[in-house]
């Protein structure tokens, strides 16, 4: 994660990109009109990509957080060297895989923040309109 080199204001589209190139996987995106009983967001691994579906009717605030919330169980998984072969979808998760997921999505969405809220104290985020998700944005490949 400390790798990661995402501009500001936070794209969690350009952080996939990047951390799809870091680990020479890329990481696809796909906005799906999921069950409401069901699981927000959705990974599928592949043998050459990682696939994160997503909720469609939510909010740009809690689409991203569920995006950063399997990009958690990726890098989890990356870190303990637990790559799936072949296809696997993943929905069921234990206590612990869950809890990571939570933190390391919690972790890169505070960082932006916290480095926007920086950022904006020497005046330099003009352009940026204040909100409590001002640093982090869904967009749909732009930078």
């Amino acid at each position: 994660m400390r790798q990661l080199t995402p501009r500001l204001p936070l794209s969690v589209t350009a952080l996939c990109d990047e951390l799809g190139e870091m680990r020479g996987r890329p990481i696809r995106l796909m906005e799906w009109d999921l069950a409401a009983d069901g699981p927000f967001g959705v990974l599928i691994s592949r043998d050459h990509e990682d696939v994160i579906v997503y909720q469609a009717k939510t909010t740009k605030a809690h689409q991203a957080h569920i995006i950063l919330h399997e990009v958690g169980h990726i890098i989890a998984f990356d870190l303990q060297g637990e790559r799936p072969p072949g296809t696997v979808e993943r929905t069921c998760y234990s206590d612990r895989d869950e809890r990571d997921a939570e933190i390391i999505a919690s972790t890169i969405m505070y960082q932006a923040i916290s480095m926007s809220r920086r950022v904006r104290s020497h005046g330099l985020d003009e352009p940026w309109r204040p909100s409590v998700y001002n640093s982090l944005v869904l967009t749909d490949g732009a930078v």
